[in-house]
């Protein structure tokens, strides 16, 4: 076989112009971002860079891939800062310390975007070797922010007595507004119900910032009013910036007892006799009077059911079952016998028969 020289020479001549390639590592990235932040405020997202590829580093970037967000969060965010560059060349390492570098990304969430937790893609690019500009290109790098955007909403309660005894001609009736929430309220409007209840609302402003209180009252005409008892509801509406309206809703049990006005009649000459009633038993159960108070209350329910008013009158006998139930656990801790003596007077009462014998039979008396 023949050896042509010439052929390997021009082989080896190729050989040594190509050049040698050469693996490196990748540079490291630290981030650092608020986990969470209210509409309007900004975001900084701060990129730290440490070289560790094995060279120095050239024309390396990181930049918010906005083709990754959806358009309908996109259309609500404002880029203040959407790529940033490090210096360069970023030496590999100076007396065994890699070179580092940070820039910051910053954008902010606009009003309109809905409250929830979105991701921001940022993406990274660079080259490293020893070339001008690098020789080789970094791997890509990608991390995905991720941050809950808060929309501030207030939350407002609205705490007030539940039960009002009318001792005079005019009754008030506090409340107090709280808000619990994020946001600023406006708009606030409180009203009562039925609009036949004379009676007046006063509130000492409209606006109401987060961790605020805000106090009022209601003046009730109860000079107009027959012996009884009523239902009072407190109406709350409120509004955030956005102007969604919120709302909640109180409700006020007002005791009267008197027989109304002497100069105008009342439109009925006799309040019903199950409302006299059960204000009488509410009003003995208050002083503790708990033998008086089942008897108003059995007496009530009776008229109430004469009347067809079954839901008060189902109401009169949760009131009897509740004081039997009390006074069973007194007697059981060696209290007073007050249990035997308002048994009898139930086994006696207009109520006896089938239906308050199984009743009793089903508490063990």
């Amino acid at each position: 076989m023949v050896i042509d020289m010439k052929k390997i020479v021009l082989l080896l001549v190729l050989l040594m112009g190509v050049p040698s390639a050469r693996s490196y590592d990748n540079v490291t990235l630290e981030f650092e971002y608020p986990s969470q932040v209210l509409v309007g405020e900004e975001i900084e997202i701060a990129v730290t860079l440490t070289n560790t590829a094995g060279n120095n580093v050239w024309e390396c970037y990181v930049r918010i891939d906005k083709e990754g967000i959806p358009d309908h969060i996109l259309q609500y965010i404002d880029f203040k800062v959407d790529e940033a560059k490090f210096k360069a060349p970023l030496y590999y390492k100076k007396k065994g310390v890699y070179g580092t570098d940070q820039v910051s990304l910053k954008l902010r969430f606009e009003k309109g975007v809905r409250g929830g937790t979105y991701t921001i893609p940022i993406l990274f690019s660079g080259r490293v070797g020893e070339c001008k500009d690098g020789c080789i290109p970094l791997p890509p790098q990608e991390k995905k922010v991720k941050v809950a955007v808060i929309v501030p909403k207030p939350f407002l309660t609205l705490q007030t007595n539940s039960r009002i005894e009318a001792k005079e001609e005019t009754v008030q009736i506090p409340f107090q507004l709280k808000n619990t929430g994020t946001g600023k309220a406006t708009n606030i409007v409180v009203t009562t119900s039925p609009l036949d209840l004379p009676a007046e609302v006063e509130l000492n402003g409209t606006v109401l910032e987060p961790d605020n209180e805000m106090e009022g009252r209601i003046t009730l005409d109860t000079s107009k009013l027959v012996t009884g008892v009523y239902t009072m509801d407190i109406s709350l509406t409120y509004s955030d910036e956005n102007f969604n309206d919120s709302g909640r809703k109180e409700s006020v049990d007002v005791i009267v007892s008197n027989e109304g006005p002497t100069t105008t009649p009342p439109p009925t000459t006799e309040a019903p006799r199950g409302d006299i009633y059960y204000a009488e038993a509410l009003q003995q159960l208050s002083d503790e009077s708990y033998k008086d108070a089942v008897a108003s209350f059995i007496d009530a329910e009776v008229e109430y059911l004469r009347s067809g008013n079954t839901e008060k009158a189902v109401e009169s006998r949760n009131h009897v079952e509740e004081i039997l139930d009390t006074l069973a656990l007194e007697k059981d801790r060696g209290g007073t016998d007050s249990f035997s003596v308002i048994v009898g007077l139930l086994a006696g009462s207009a109520l006896s028969g089938v239906g308050m014998i199984l009743w009793l039979d089903s508490k063990g008396f």
